[in-house]
C-alpha cells in the first residue's frame, strides 16, 4: 500500500498536466460556435422597387423624347471596325411632306431654361428637330452645339416657362455593383424604366473614339435609348446612354453610357462657346502598348511616339520617333490613356514641359498646346469622320465602302488605294477566306487577270467578272499593332 501512494501520486500529476495541455489547446482554438456568422444584407424587393418608382418620378418630368426629320443615313453609326454601335432609333422610311423620319432617341433636361442633353448621333443631320416633354407637349429644337469625339450634343427648346430639370451627379463616385436606371424612349416607347448594375467602369470599346470611356451597364438600353440619363439611387444623372455591343443591335446585356463628369465638361463648353476644345502636341503612338516594348526602351512606363506630325508643336520643340515620354507638366505618364487626358486638358496656347527618354537620355522639351481639331481634323471637334455609304451584300458575303478619310490621315495611309471591308457575314466565303473589317482591298487577282480596285464600283464589276469554281486571290492591306499597314493576299474559291 505504501508502494502504491508514489505510483498514485505520479498518475494524478501526468492527469493535471494532460488536463492543462488540452485546455490550453481547446482554449486557443476557433470553433464554428465561437465565430460570428458571416451577415449578408439582402434589400428588400418591395423597398427596391418603391426606390425605383420614387427615382423615376423625381427624373421622369426631366426627361424627353427627341424625333428628328432630314437625311436617312445609311447604317446610321454603325461601326465599321467591331459590334460596337451607336443608335438612334429605328429609322423610319415613309415619306412625310418630302422628309423622312431619321431617327427618335431620348434626352434630358439640365437647365430650367430648356438646355437639353443628348447624343450627337441622334441629332446630327437633321434638318428639324422636335421635343417631346412628358405632358405630351412638343417643341422645336435648336441645335446649340455637338461634340463627335464624346458623341454628345446640347440642344434647346423655348417653352416659355421653366422646366424641371435633372440632376447631375459625379461619375467618378459611382463602383462596380451600383444599382442604376436608364429612361428613354426605346422603340419610341417614351418615358420606359429599366434597372440594373454597373457592369464595368472606364471601359473601352471596340470602334470607340479616343475620349469614349464608358460605364458598363446591365440595365436595358435598345435603340431610342441613346441620349437618356443613366441614373443611381440617388436620382442623379451619372451617365448619358449611348451605345451597346450586340449583333442584333437590340439588348444583348451590354450597354455604355458617357459618364457625367464627361457630359458635364462638354456642355459647359458647348453652351459658353459652342464647340469643344481640346490640346494636343501633333504626335501618334500606340494607345496601351505591350509593357514589353517599354522594357526595350528601358524603362517601367511611358509612351513610345510612333510619328510626329509635320509643323506641328512636337516637332517644333525637337521631338523624335522613338521617345518614349514619361512625364508632362510634372505628371507621370503611365500609358496613352493618361497621356491623352493629360493633354487634351492643358489649355490651348499654354507650353507645358514633356520629359522624353532618347537613348537612355532624359530630355526636358518645352511644348506649345495646340488645338486637336487644327491637327486632325478628322478625329477631333466637331467635323464628323466622313465614313462613306456601304454597299449592299455581295454574293461573296461582305459589305464595302470607300476608305474613311480619318484611315488615310493614319501613317502611312494616304497611299492607300481600294475599298474598306465594312462587314463580313459569319459562314461566308469571305469569312472562310479570312477577309475581315477594317481591310482593304486594293487587288483582285483571277490566273491572268488583275482587277485593280479604287471604288466599290470597280470591286462590283471585279466580282460580276469572276466565275463560279474559281480560286482567286484578294490583295489586302491590314493594319498591324504596330500602327502600319501591310499588304497579304488572301485565296478563295467563288461559289
Amino acid at each position: 500500500m505504501v508502494r502504491q501512494r508514489p505510483l498514485f501520486s505520479l498518475l494524478v500529476v501526468v492527469t493535471l498536466i494532460l488536463g492543462v495541455a488540452i485546455g490550453t489547446i481547446i482554449s486557443g482554438r476557433v470553433t464554428a460556435t465561437e465565430q460570428a456568422p458571416i451577415q449578408l444584407t439582402i434589400p428588400d424587393p418591395v423597398q427596391l422597387s418603391n426606390g425605383f418608382g420614387q427615382i423615376a418620378a423625381q427624373i421622369g418630368p426631366a426627361v424627353v423624347n427627341i424625333t428628328t426629320e432630314g437625311r436617312v443615313r445609311a447604317s446610321a453609326g454603325s461601326d465599321p471596325f467591331g459590334l460596337f454601335d451607336f443608335f438612334g432609333g429605328t429609322p423610319d422610311t415613309t415619306p412625310d411632306e418630302g422628309r423622312q423620319i431619321a431617327s427618335q432617341g431620348s434626352g434630358f433636361i439640365v437647365d430650367q431654361a430648356g438646355y437639353i442633353l443628348t447624343n450627337n448621333h441622334v441629332v446630327e443631320d437633321a434638318d428639324k428637330i422636335t421635343v417631346q416633354l412628358q405632358d405630351d407637349t412638343e417643341f422645336d429644337a435648336e441645335v446649340i452645339g455637338t461634340d463627335v469625339e464624346t458623341d454628345l450634343a446640347v440642344i434647346k427648346i423655348d417653352a416659355g416657362h421653366p422646366l424641371p430639370f435633372a440632376k447631375m451627379g459625379n461619375s467618378d463616385a459611382a463602383t462596380l455593383g451600383d444599382w442604376v436606371l436608364a429612361l428613354g424612349s426605346p422603340f419610341g416607347f417614351e418615358q420606359t424604366l429599366t434597372a440594373g448594375i454597373i457592369s464595368a467602369i472606364s471601359r473601352n470599346v471596340p470602334g470607340g473614339a479616343a475620349f469614349q470611356r464608358f460605364i458598363q451597364t446591365d440595365a436595358a438600353i435598345n435603340p431610342g435609348n441613346s441620349g437618356g440619363p443613366l441614373v443611381n439611387m440617388a436620382g442623379e444623372v451619372i451617365g448619358v446612354n449611348s451605345a451597346i455591343i450586340s449583333n442584333t443591335r437590340s439588348f444583348a446585356g451590354l450597354g455604355f453610357a458617357m459618364p457625367s463628369n464627361t457630359a458635364i465638361m462638354v456642355y459647359n463648353q458647348l453652351v459658353t462657346d459652342g464647340r469643344v476644345t481640346r490640346g494636343s502636341i501633333g504626335i501618334q503612338y500606340s494607345g496601351n502598348p505591350d509593357p514589353a516594348l517599354i522594357r526595350a526602351f528601358g524603362l517601367e512606363h511611358g509612351v513610345v511616339v510612333n510619328f510626329v506630325v509635320p509643323d506641328g508643336p512636337a516637332e517644333a520643340a525637337g521631338f523624335e520617333q522613338g521617345d518614349v515620354i514619361t512625364g508632362i507638366a510634372n505628371q507621370p505618364v503611365t500609358d496613352g490613356d493618361a497621356l491623352l487626358e493629360i493633354v487634351a486638358a492643358q489649355r490651348v496656347g499654354d507650353t507645358v514641359p514633356i520629359t522624353v527618354h532618347r537613348q537612355g537620355e532624359a530630355l526636358t522639351l518645352p511644348v506649345t498646346i495646340a488645338d486637336r481639331a487644327t491637327l486632325f481634323p478628322e478625329q477631333a471637334g466637331n467635323v464628323r469622320p466622313n465614313r462613306g455609304i456601304p454597299s449592299e451584300p455581295t454574293r461573296l458575303g461582305l459589305r464595302v465602302r470607300e476608305i474613311p478619310r480619318q484611315m488615310l490621315s493614319l501613317p502611312g495611309g494616304s497611299d492607300l488605294k481600294g475599298v474598306m471591308v465594312d462587314s463580313v457575314e459569319p459562314d461566308s466565303i469571305a469569312a472562310e477566306g479570312g477577309l475581315g473589317r477594317g481591310m482593304v482591298i486594293s487587288q483582285i487577282v483571277a490566273g491572268r487577270d488583275r482587277y485593280s480596285i479604287e471604288s466599290v464600283e470597280d470591286f462590283r464589276r471585279a466580282e460580276d467578272r469572276l466565275e463560279s469554281g474559281q480560286t482567286v486571290a484578294f490583295m489586302v492591306m491590314i493594319r498591324t499593332q504596330s500602327g502600319q499597314f501591310q499588304s497579304q493576299f488572301l485565296p478563295m474559291t467563288i461559289p
